[in-house]
């Protein structure tokens, strides 16, 4: 019987070339980049999901504003004054004649004193808010007598009788009552503005001053008193109508917002509301004291202004803007401390289980907005950043081990309040940002730094 010789056992296997290249350090380091790539896929979906939120946010604002009324500019009062000027001619046989031309004066007034008192509240639509105001507003000033002499306007051609008192209101059907006026001393009723009662194209009302004539001007000026109440949201705005004009804002919201080419000369901001004052001469627009109609100063110059905003301190879709804009770097970071652990533990970690934890990341800006919208932010930044962090902890303890997953939950919750310290400090957005990846990326060259990365150190990475 022939004695069988035992063949010698086959060698193993050579693992493939994209295997081989997968299991070196640099290989999986590629790969983590190709995955922080596709996960980009699904932190823009959930940036699409808050445009879309805030775009809802902002139909619901429109429609409050639409029943209610939008931002109001006051500008005014203005006097309109019509008048025939005359033009010497000559008629079809050659004799001299005069002809009259129509036409009609704006005068600003010489001085104006605004009082303006903003009661605020939250209009409600769904879950959306908006804050909107009911102002109580007092003009008082002084108009002086005008002298039409340079149009070629004689006194007698001047019909005072016509003359209208016009006051400019960007919502005119926002106004609660009767708007009060007062000329000289005498009462006066304003009406709503067409035709010639607007100040070009401009919406507003009007009072007719013919039962002020003959003697609107006592000594060559008129005194007026006018009281307005009206509604309005986000903005209120004022034009310095007058060669000084004077304005002084009270308010009861506490998150004012101080806008237009003038800013106040003081303010004060307080949690129980604000107050602002403004003083702006004549010298600084862009539009005379008087003109005549067919002047045609553009409704454009007299747009020129200033006033407050009605800010909301937090808003929970700016921010959650803000926060998918760093989901990178919450995912460079956290991808980072798993690769350092491989690399200096020898533990090794697939390349699903790193899109496990790169989906819980990305869940955080979707959860922490879906709060946000019910409770607040700063409330829904804390409930999902305990949320993640304890998710992707536990998952890490059956990757890493213990110590090694705390490590991984202590950087994750060190990261979230590190954004969160940036996202409410706007102005050091960048520099904080800038900072955190500079002390990243040196903390991975100090731990990495003894490694042989040519395959002779310690592999840890299959």
């Amino acid at each position: 019987m022939d004695n069988e010789v035992p063949s010698p056992p086959a060698p193993p296997a050579r693992p493939s070339l994209v295997a081989g290249l997968f299991r070196s350090p640099g290989g999986r380091l590629a790969l983590i980049g190709l995955l922080l790539f596709l996960l980009m896929i699904p932190v823009q979906m959930i940036r699409d999901v808050v445009q879309e939120r805030a775009a809802r946010r902002d139909e619901a604002a429109a429609g409050i504003v639409a029943s209610w009324g939008g931002a109001q500019r006051l500008l005014g009062p203005v006097l309109r004054v019509p008048f025939k000027w005359r033009e010497p001619g000559t008629d079809a046989k050659g004799r001299p004649v005069v002809n009259f031309h129509e036409d009609a004066a704006y005068l600003l007034p010489r001085d104006l004193k605004i009082e303006a008192e903003l009661g605020t509240q939250l209009l409600r639509r769904g879950m959306f808010e908006v804050p909107v105001y009911q102002a109580g507003l007092v003009l008082r000033g002084h108009f002086v007598e005008p002298d039409l002499s340079r149009w070629n306007v004689q006194p007698q051609d001047i019909d005072w009788r016509a003359a209208e008192l016009i006051v400019s209101l960007s919502e005119p059907r926002a106004l609660q009552a009767d708007a009060a006026l007062e000329w000289n001393g005498k009462v006066l009723r304003f009406r709503p503005s067409t035709g010639s009662g607007r100040i070009g194209k401009l919406p507003g009302i009007h009072a007719s001053l013919g039962e002020a004539a003959p003697g609107l001007f006592a000594k060559g000026e008129a005194a007026f008193t006018i009281a307005l109440k009206a509604r309005g949201a986000q903005q209120l705005f004022f034009a310095p109508t007058a060669e000084e004009t004077t304005v002084n804002l009270r308010s009861d919201w506490p998150h004012p917002s101080f806008q237009g080419d003038w800013l106040p000369s003081s303010r004060q901001v307080g949690g129980s509301g604000s107050s602002a004052d403004w003083s702006v001469s004549w010298l600084g627009r862009d539009y005379p004291q008087l003109w005549r109609g067919t002047d045609a100063v553009d409704d454009a110059r007299l747009q020129a202004g200033f006033g407050v905003g009605l800010e909301v301190p937090v808003d929970p879709y700016m921010l959650a803007e803000r926060i998918s804009k760093y989901a990178l770097l919450t995912l460079v970071c956290s991808f980072a401390v798993i690769w350092l652990t491989e690399l200096l533990s020898g533990r090794r970690v697939h390349a699903i289980q790193y899109g496990f934890v790169g989906a819980g990341l990305c869940l955080f800006g979707l959860l922490q907005l879906s709060v946000a919208e019910h409770f607040g932010f700063s409330f829904a930044y804390v409930v999902a950043a305990l949320a993640v962090t304890l998710m992707v902890t536990l998952y890490s303890r059956s990757l890493l081990g213990g110590w090694r997953a705390l490590a991984v939950g202590a950087v994750l919750a060190g990261l979230y309040g590190y954004l969160y310290m940036i996202l409410r400090a706007e102005d050091y957005a960048l520099l904080g940002g800038a900072v955190a990846l500079f002390l990243g990326l040196a903390l991975a060259m100090y731990l990495t730094r003894r490694f042989d990365w040519f395959g002779g150190g310690r592999e840890g990475l299959g």
